[in-house]
């Protein structure tokens, strides 16, 4: 039980630092991409915004607005990744006159069809190839050796011009980010790398974390349970010398013909029983707890097991006037600790002679599979009140009873099918219920055997 809670503390706990790492990481990426492509955009904006003045101030001189000519003198204050070109109201491209008239052809293709509106600058990154201006790879300068076709990825910018309210083409500018993203993707692989370093880390600390977090519950539930175990081994003593003191005042024929004593007296053996039987389940648990409870593995005869143990049972159903029914091969030999096993068949039996009302039946049905494993698979049924589907995953729960103003009138402490659990999984098997109100309950152990 501490285990598997430790490792949902370690689970939550590494789950938590690894969310604010991804938070962490995911806002410094984001921010740094954010500021670096933002700056470019704004390189772009400002080299359109100096076009359009540079358009406006050639007209007014000159009387024309010069677009080669202004296209061109603008480079030598940009960076060489940087290219631009004109798009005049009837689509026809103007490029300045450069090196790179590969690339600025190139990239007047990549905007033929994209024509921004309004007055608004607007972005978009495209991958393109640069050639040369025969078509073939682009050269730098005259050294041959510094040919370099290949893909440029590129961050375009577009805005339509206007001059004195009239519309005079489209001017786009692009410029090479290549670098910028290789430097991201570069990012993203060291942020990994520290992400992944971090979570073994993460890993680690929580672990420490909870098992720091387990020690006191621990340190509370090993003093609960050790209180338990000897509150219940003390108890059995006393309870034995006032049911051995009830059964030699039984004896006294004094008392046998007085209603009244012989009432308290049954009602003294019946609770004194009742306090015997709670104390030993009380310290059959916390040994479980504590793995002090070793089983007796053996191989026996189930089915004789099975049979003693409804015989035992069948004056207390009969009392009900309940059909016990066993359901098992003659013969059948399993590998387990017989009095646990004994033990399971009991408190599922009186479970559901309990819950049964007059005149119905309970079966005990014994069955041995051969799937992956040799399963044994012990069922006892009923046509019992059922148990409704809200409580079924908590019938398992120690003190835990389903009507709870019915406790007293039937019995029992709410730690029958606790044990029961306990003697299923120590076997290495399971013990489930499957029950509709009104019409019965069905609980199945699958051990191995």
């Amino acid at each position: 039980m501490f285990k598997r809670t430790q490792n949902r503390l370690t689970l939550q706990y590494t789950a938590v630092l690894i969310a604010f790492l991804a938070l962490f990481i995911g806002t410094v990426y984001g921010l740094l991409y954010f500021l670096l492509i933002n700056d470019q955009k704004n390189q772009l904006n400002d080299w359109i915004q100096d076009m359009s003045y540079a358009f406006h101030e050639s007209m007014e001189h000159t009387g024309s607005y010069n677009i080669e000519g202004n296209l061109g003198s603008s480079y030598p204050s940009l960076a060489n990744q940087t290219v631009g070109c004109f798009k005049d109201p009837q689509g026809n491209f103007l490029y300045e006159a450069q090196q790179r008239m590969g690339l600025s052809a190139a990239v007047g293709s990549a905007v033929a069809e994209w024509t921004p509106e309004g007055d608004q600058t607007e972005y978009k990154t495209v991958t393109i190839k640069e050639t040369g201006r025969d078509g073939g790879p682009p050269r730098h300068g005259n050294d041959p050796r510094k040919a370099a076709p290949g893909n440029v990825r590129m961050l375009l910018a577009g805005k339509a011009v206007y001059d004195n309210g009239v519309f005079i083409g489209t001017l786009y500018v692009a410029k090479e980010v290549g670098s910028q993203y290789r430097l991201f993707g570069w990012l993203l692989l060291v942020l990994i790398g520290l992400a992944l370093l971090f979570c073994v880390l993460a890993v680690f600390l929580s672990r420490n974390m909870s098992v720091k977090a387990m020690v006191p519950i621990a340190r509370s539930y090993t003093r609960q349970r050790e209180f338990v175990a000897d509150a219940s081994h003390e108890l059995r003593t006393p309870l034995s010398v006032i049911l051995s003191s009830i059964e030699v005042l039984e004896m006294e024929n004094s008392l046998k013909d007085d209603p009244f004593s012989r009432r308290v007296l049954d009602n003294m053996r019946e609770e004194a029983k009742r306090m015997t039987d709670l104390s030993s389940h009380l310290l059959t648990l916390a040994r479980s707890d504590s793995d002090e409870v070793q089983l007796i593995m053996t191989d026996f005869d189930l089915a004789a097991e099975a049979s003693r143990t409804i015989a035992s049972l069948l004056s207390l159903a009969q009392a009900k006037q309940i059909t016990l029914k066993l359901h098992a091969e003659d013969g059948m030999t399993v590998h387990g600790d017989a009095q646990r096993l004994q033990q399971l068949m009991v408190i599922l039996l009186d479970n559901a002679i309990k819950y049964t009302p007059v005149g119905g039946t309970v079966s005990l049905a014994l069955k041995i599979r051969e799937d992956k494993r040799r399963m044994l698979h012990m069922t006892v049924s009923d046509n019992g009140i059922g148990i409704p589907l809200e409580e079924q995953p908590h019938i398992f729960e120690r003190f835990y009873r389903v009507d709870k103003s019915r406790a007293r009138e039937l019995g029992g402490h709410g730690l029958g099918l606790s044990i029961g659990r306990w003697i299923a999984e120590a076997h290495g098997g399971t013990l489930s219920v499957q029950s509709t109100p009104g019409q019965g309950s069905t609980f199945t152990a699958v051990i191995p055997c």
